[in-house]
């Protein structure tokens, strides 16, 4: 079996810092952590993560929080794409995934708890922003390292987001430019998340200065008779701006089924359909989930890997209407 004195010895360096290059020791040099982590790929070393563990009273999982009743969680796909580019990180450094879904903030509560009690999970990572969130009080509380998708209340906290009133202003804009809508509508969810008030906000900018009418519309998968009754009381609308994808998909089905002989031009966020679903005139907004997770996970070991993320506390990623 390789140690990691054998890896040291291999790569001319001592066991301490091979072990601190296994860790991405910002200390070390860049070429000293490619080296010895090539030698550790090469041979087919893995760190005792158990004994480590021991140590350090720290689990070698992070724990990822789905919001409770969030757009379809955790079947909308762009939940999936974050996921899978946390994973990747989290592969690197010897982690593994523990998610909490559940149905209710009380049955969340008591899953985080037992994650932090029971599983000694000590980094953790929101898919999600919300005022008042009793989940980040407790991770706050009992000095819980995470990072918030999306822009977080409490200033200290540690996020990734999009720019999401420019990317809401910038999909508008593009709407409008591209296929000149009278009338427009916006479709948000019944949660009326952070990033929806901030696209809302970057929406509204845009239709002011080009002096457009809008129509505000909710989704609620348990009330679609309401939705295609205010569709039907509103046939000017020729566009419409959606916060994601699956809002978008549920307006679209609602209007054509009131009007199913109207064009309507529309754009959503999140790139997360089979395009073979969509109209073939609806335009998306990449967002890059996939990076946001990649990000959210250099975030949170940002702590041992790199002080200048960490001062910053937060990263952006880009997006890209397609």
């Amino acid at each position: 079996m390789v140690t990691i004195r054998d890896i040291a010895k291999k790569a001319g360096v001592s066991a301490s810092t091979a072990s601190r290059a296994l860790n991405n020791n910002p200390h070390i040099s860049k070429d000293t952590i490619t080296k010895v982590q090539k030698i550790a790929d090469k041979y087919g070393y893995m760190p005792d993560y158990n004994a480590k563990n021991l140590t350090t009273g720290e689990a070698s999982a992070v724990g990822v929080i789905f919001p409770v009743g969030g757009n379809g969680a955790p079947a909308n796909p762009f939940y999936v794409n974050v996921l899978s580019g946390v994973n990747n990180e989290l592969i690197k450094r010897g982690y593994a995934l523990s998610v909490a879904i559940t149905q209710s903030l009380e049955d969340l509560t008591k899953n985080v708890k037992s994650m932090v009690y029971q599983s000694k999970i000590k980094r953790f990572i929101l898919l999600y922003s919300q005022k008042d969130d009793p989940i980040a009080k407790f991770l706050r509380d009992n000095k819980l390292r995470f990072v918030v998708i999306g822009q977080p209340i409490e200033k200290n906290d540690y996020y990734v987001d999009n720019n999401n009133v420019e990317a809401g202003a910038a999909a508008t804009r593009y709407l409008i430019e591209q296929d000149h809508p009278k009338t427009l509508a916006f479709v948000h969810s019944k949660n009326d998340w952070i990033f929806e008030q901030q696209r809302f906000a970057g929406f509204q900018s845009v239709v002011s200065e080009a002096n457009l009418n809008y129509i505000d519309f909710k989704i609620d998968d348990d009330n679609a008779d309401k939705l295609q009754r205010k569709i039907f009381e509103n046939p000017r609308i020729d566009g419409a701006v959606a916060t994601d994808d699956l809002n978008a998909m549920n307006f679209v089905d609602s209007f054509n089924k009131v009007f199913p002989l109207k064009n309507l031009e529309m754009i959503g966020f999140n790139n997360s359909l089979p395009h073979i679903l969509l109209e073939k005139n609806y335009k998306t907004t990449d967002l890059f989930p996939e990076e946001m997770g990649k990000k959210a996970a250099l975030l949170l070991f940002s702590d041992r890997e790199n002080q200048e993320i960490d001062r910053k506390q937060h990263l952006i990623v880009g997006y890209k209407i397609i």
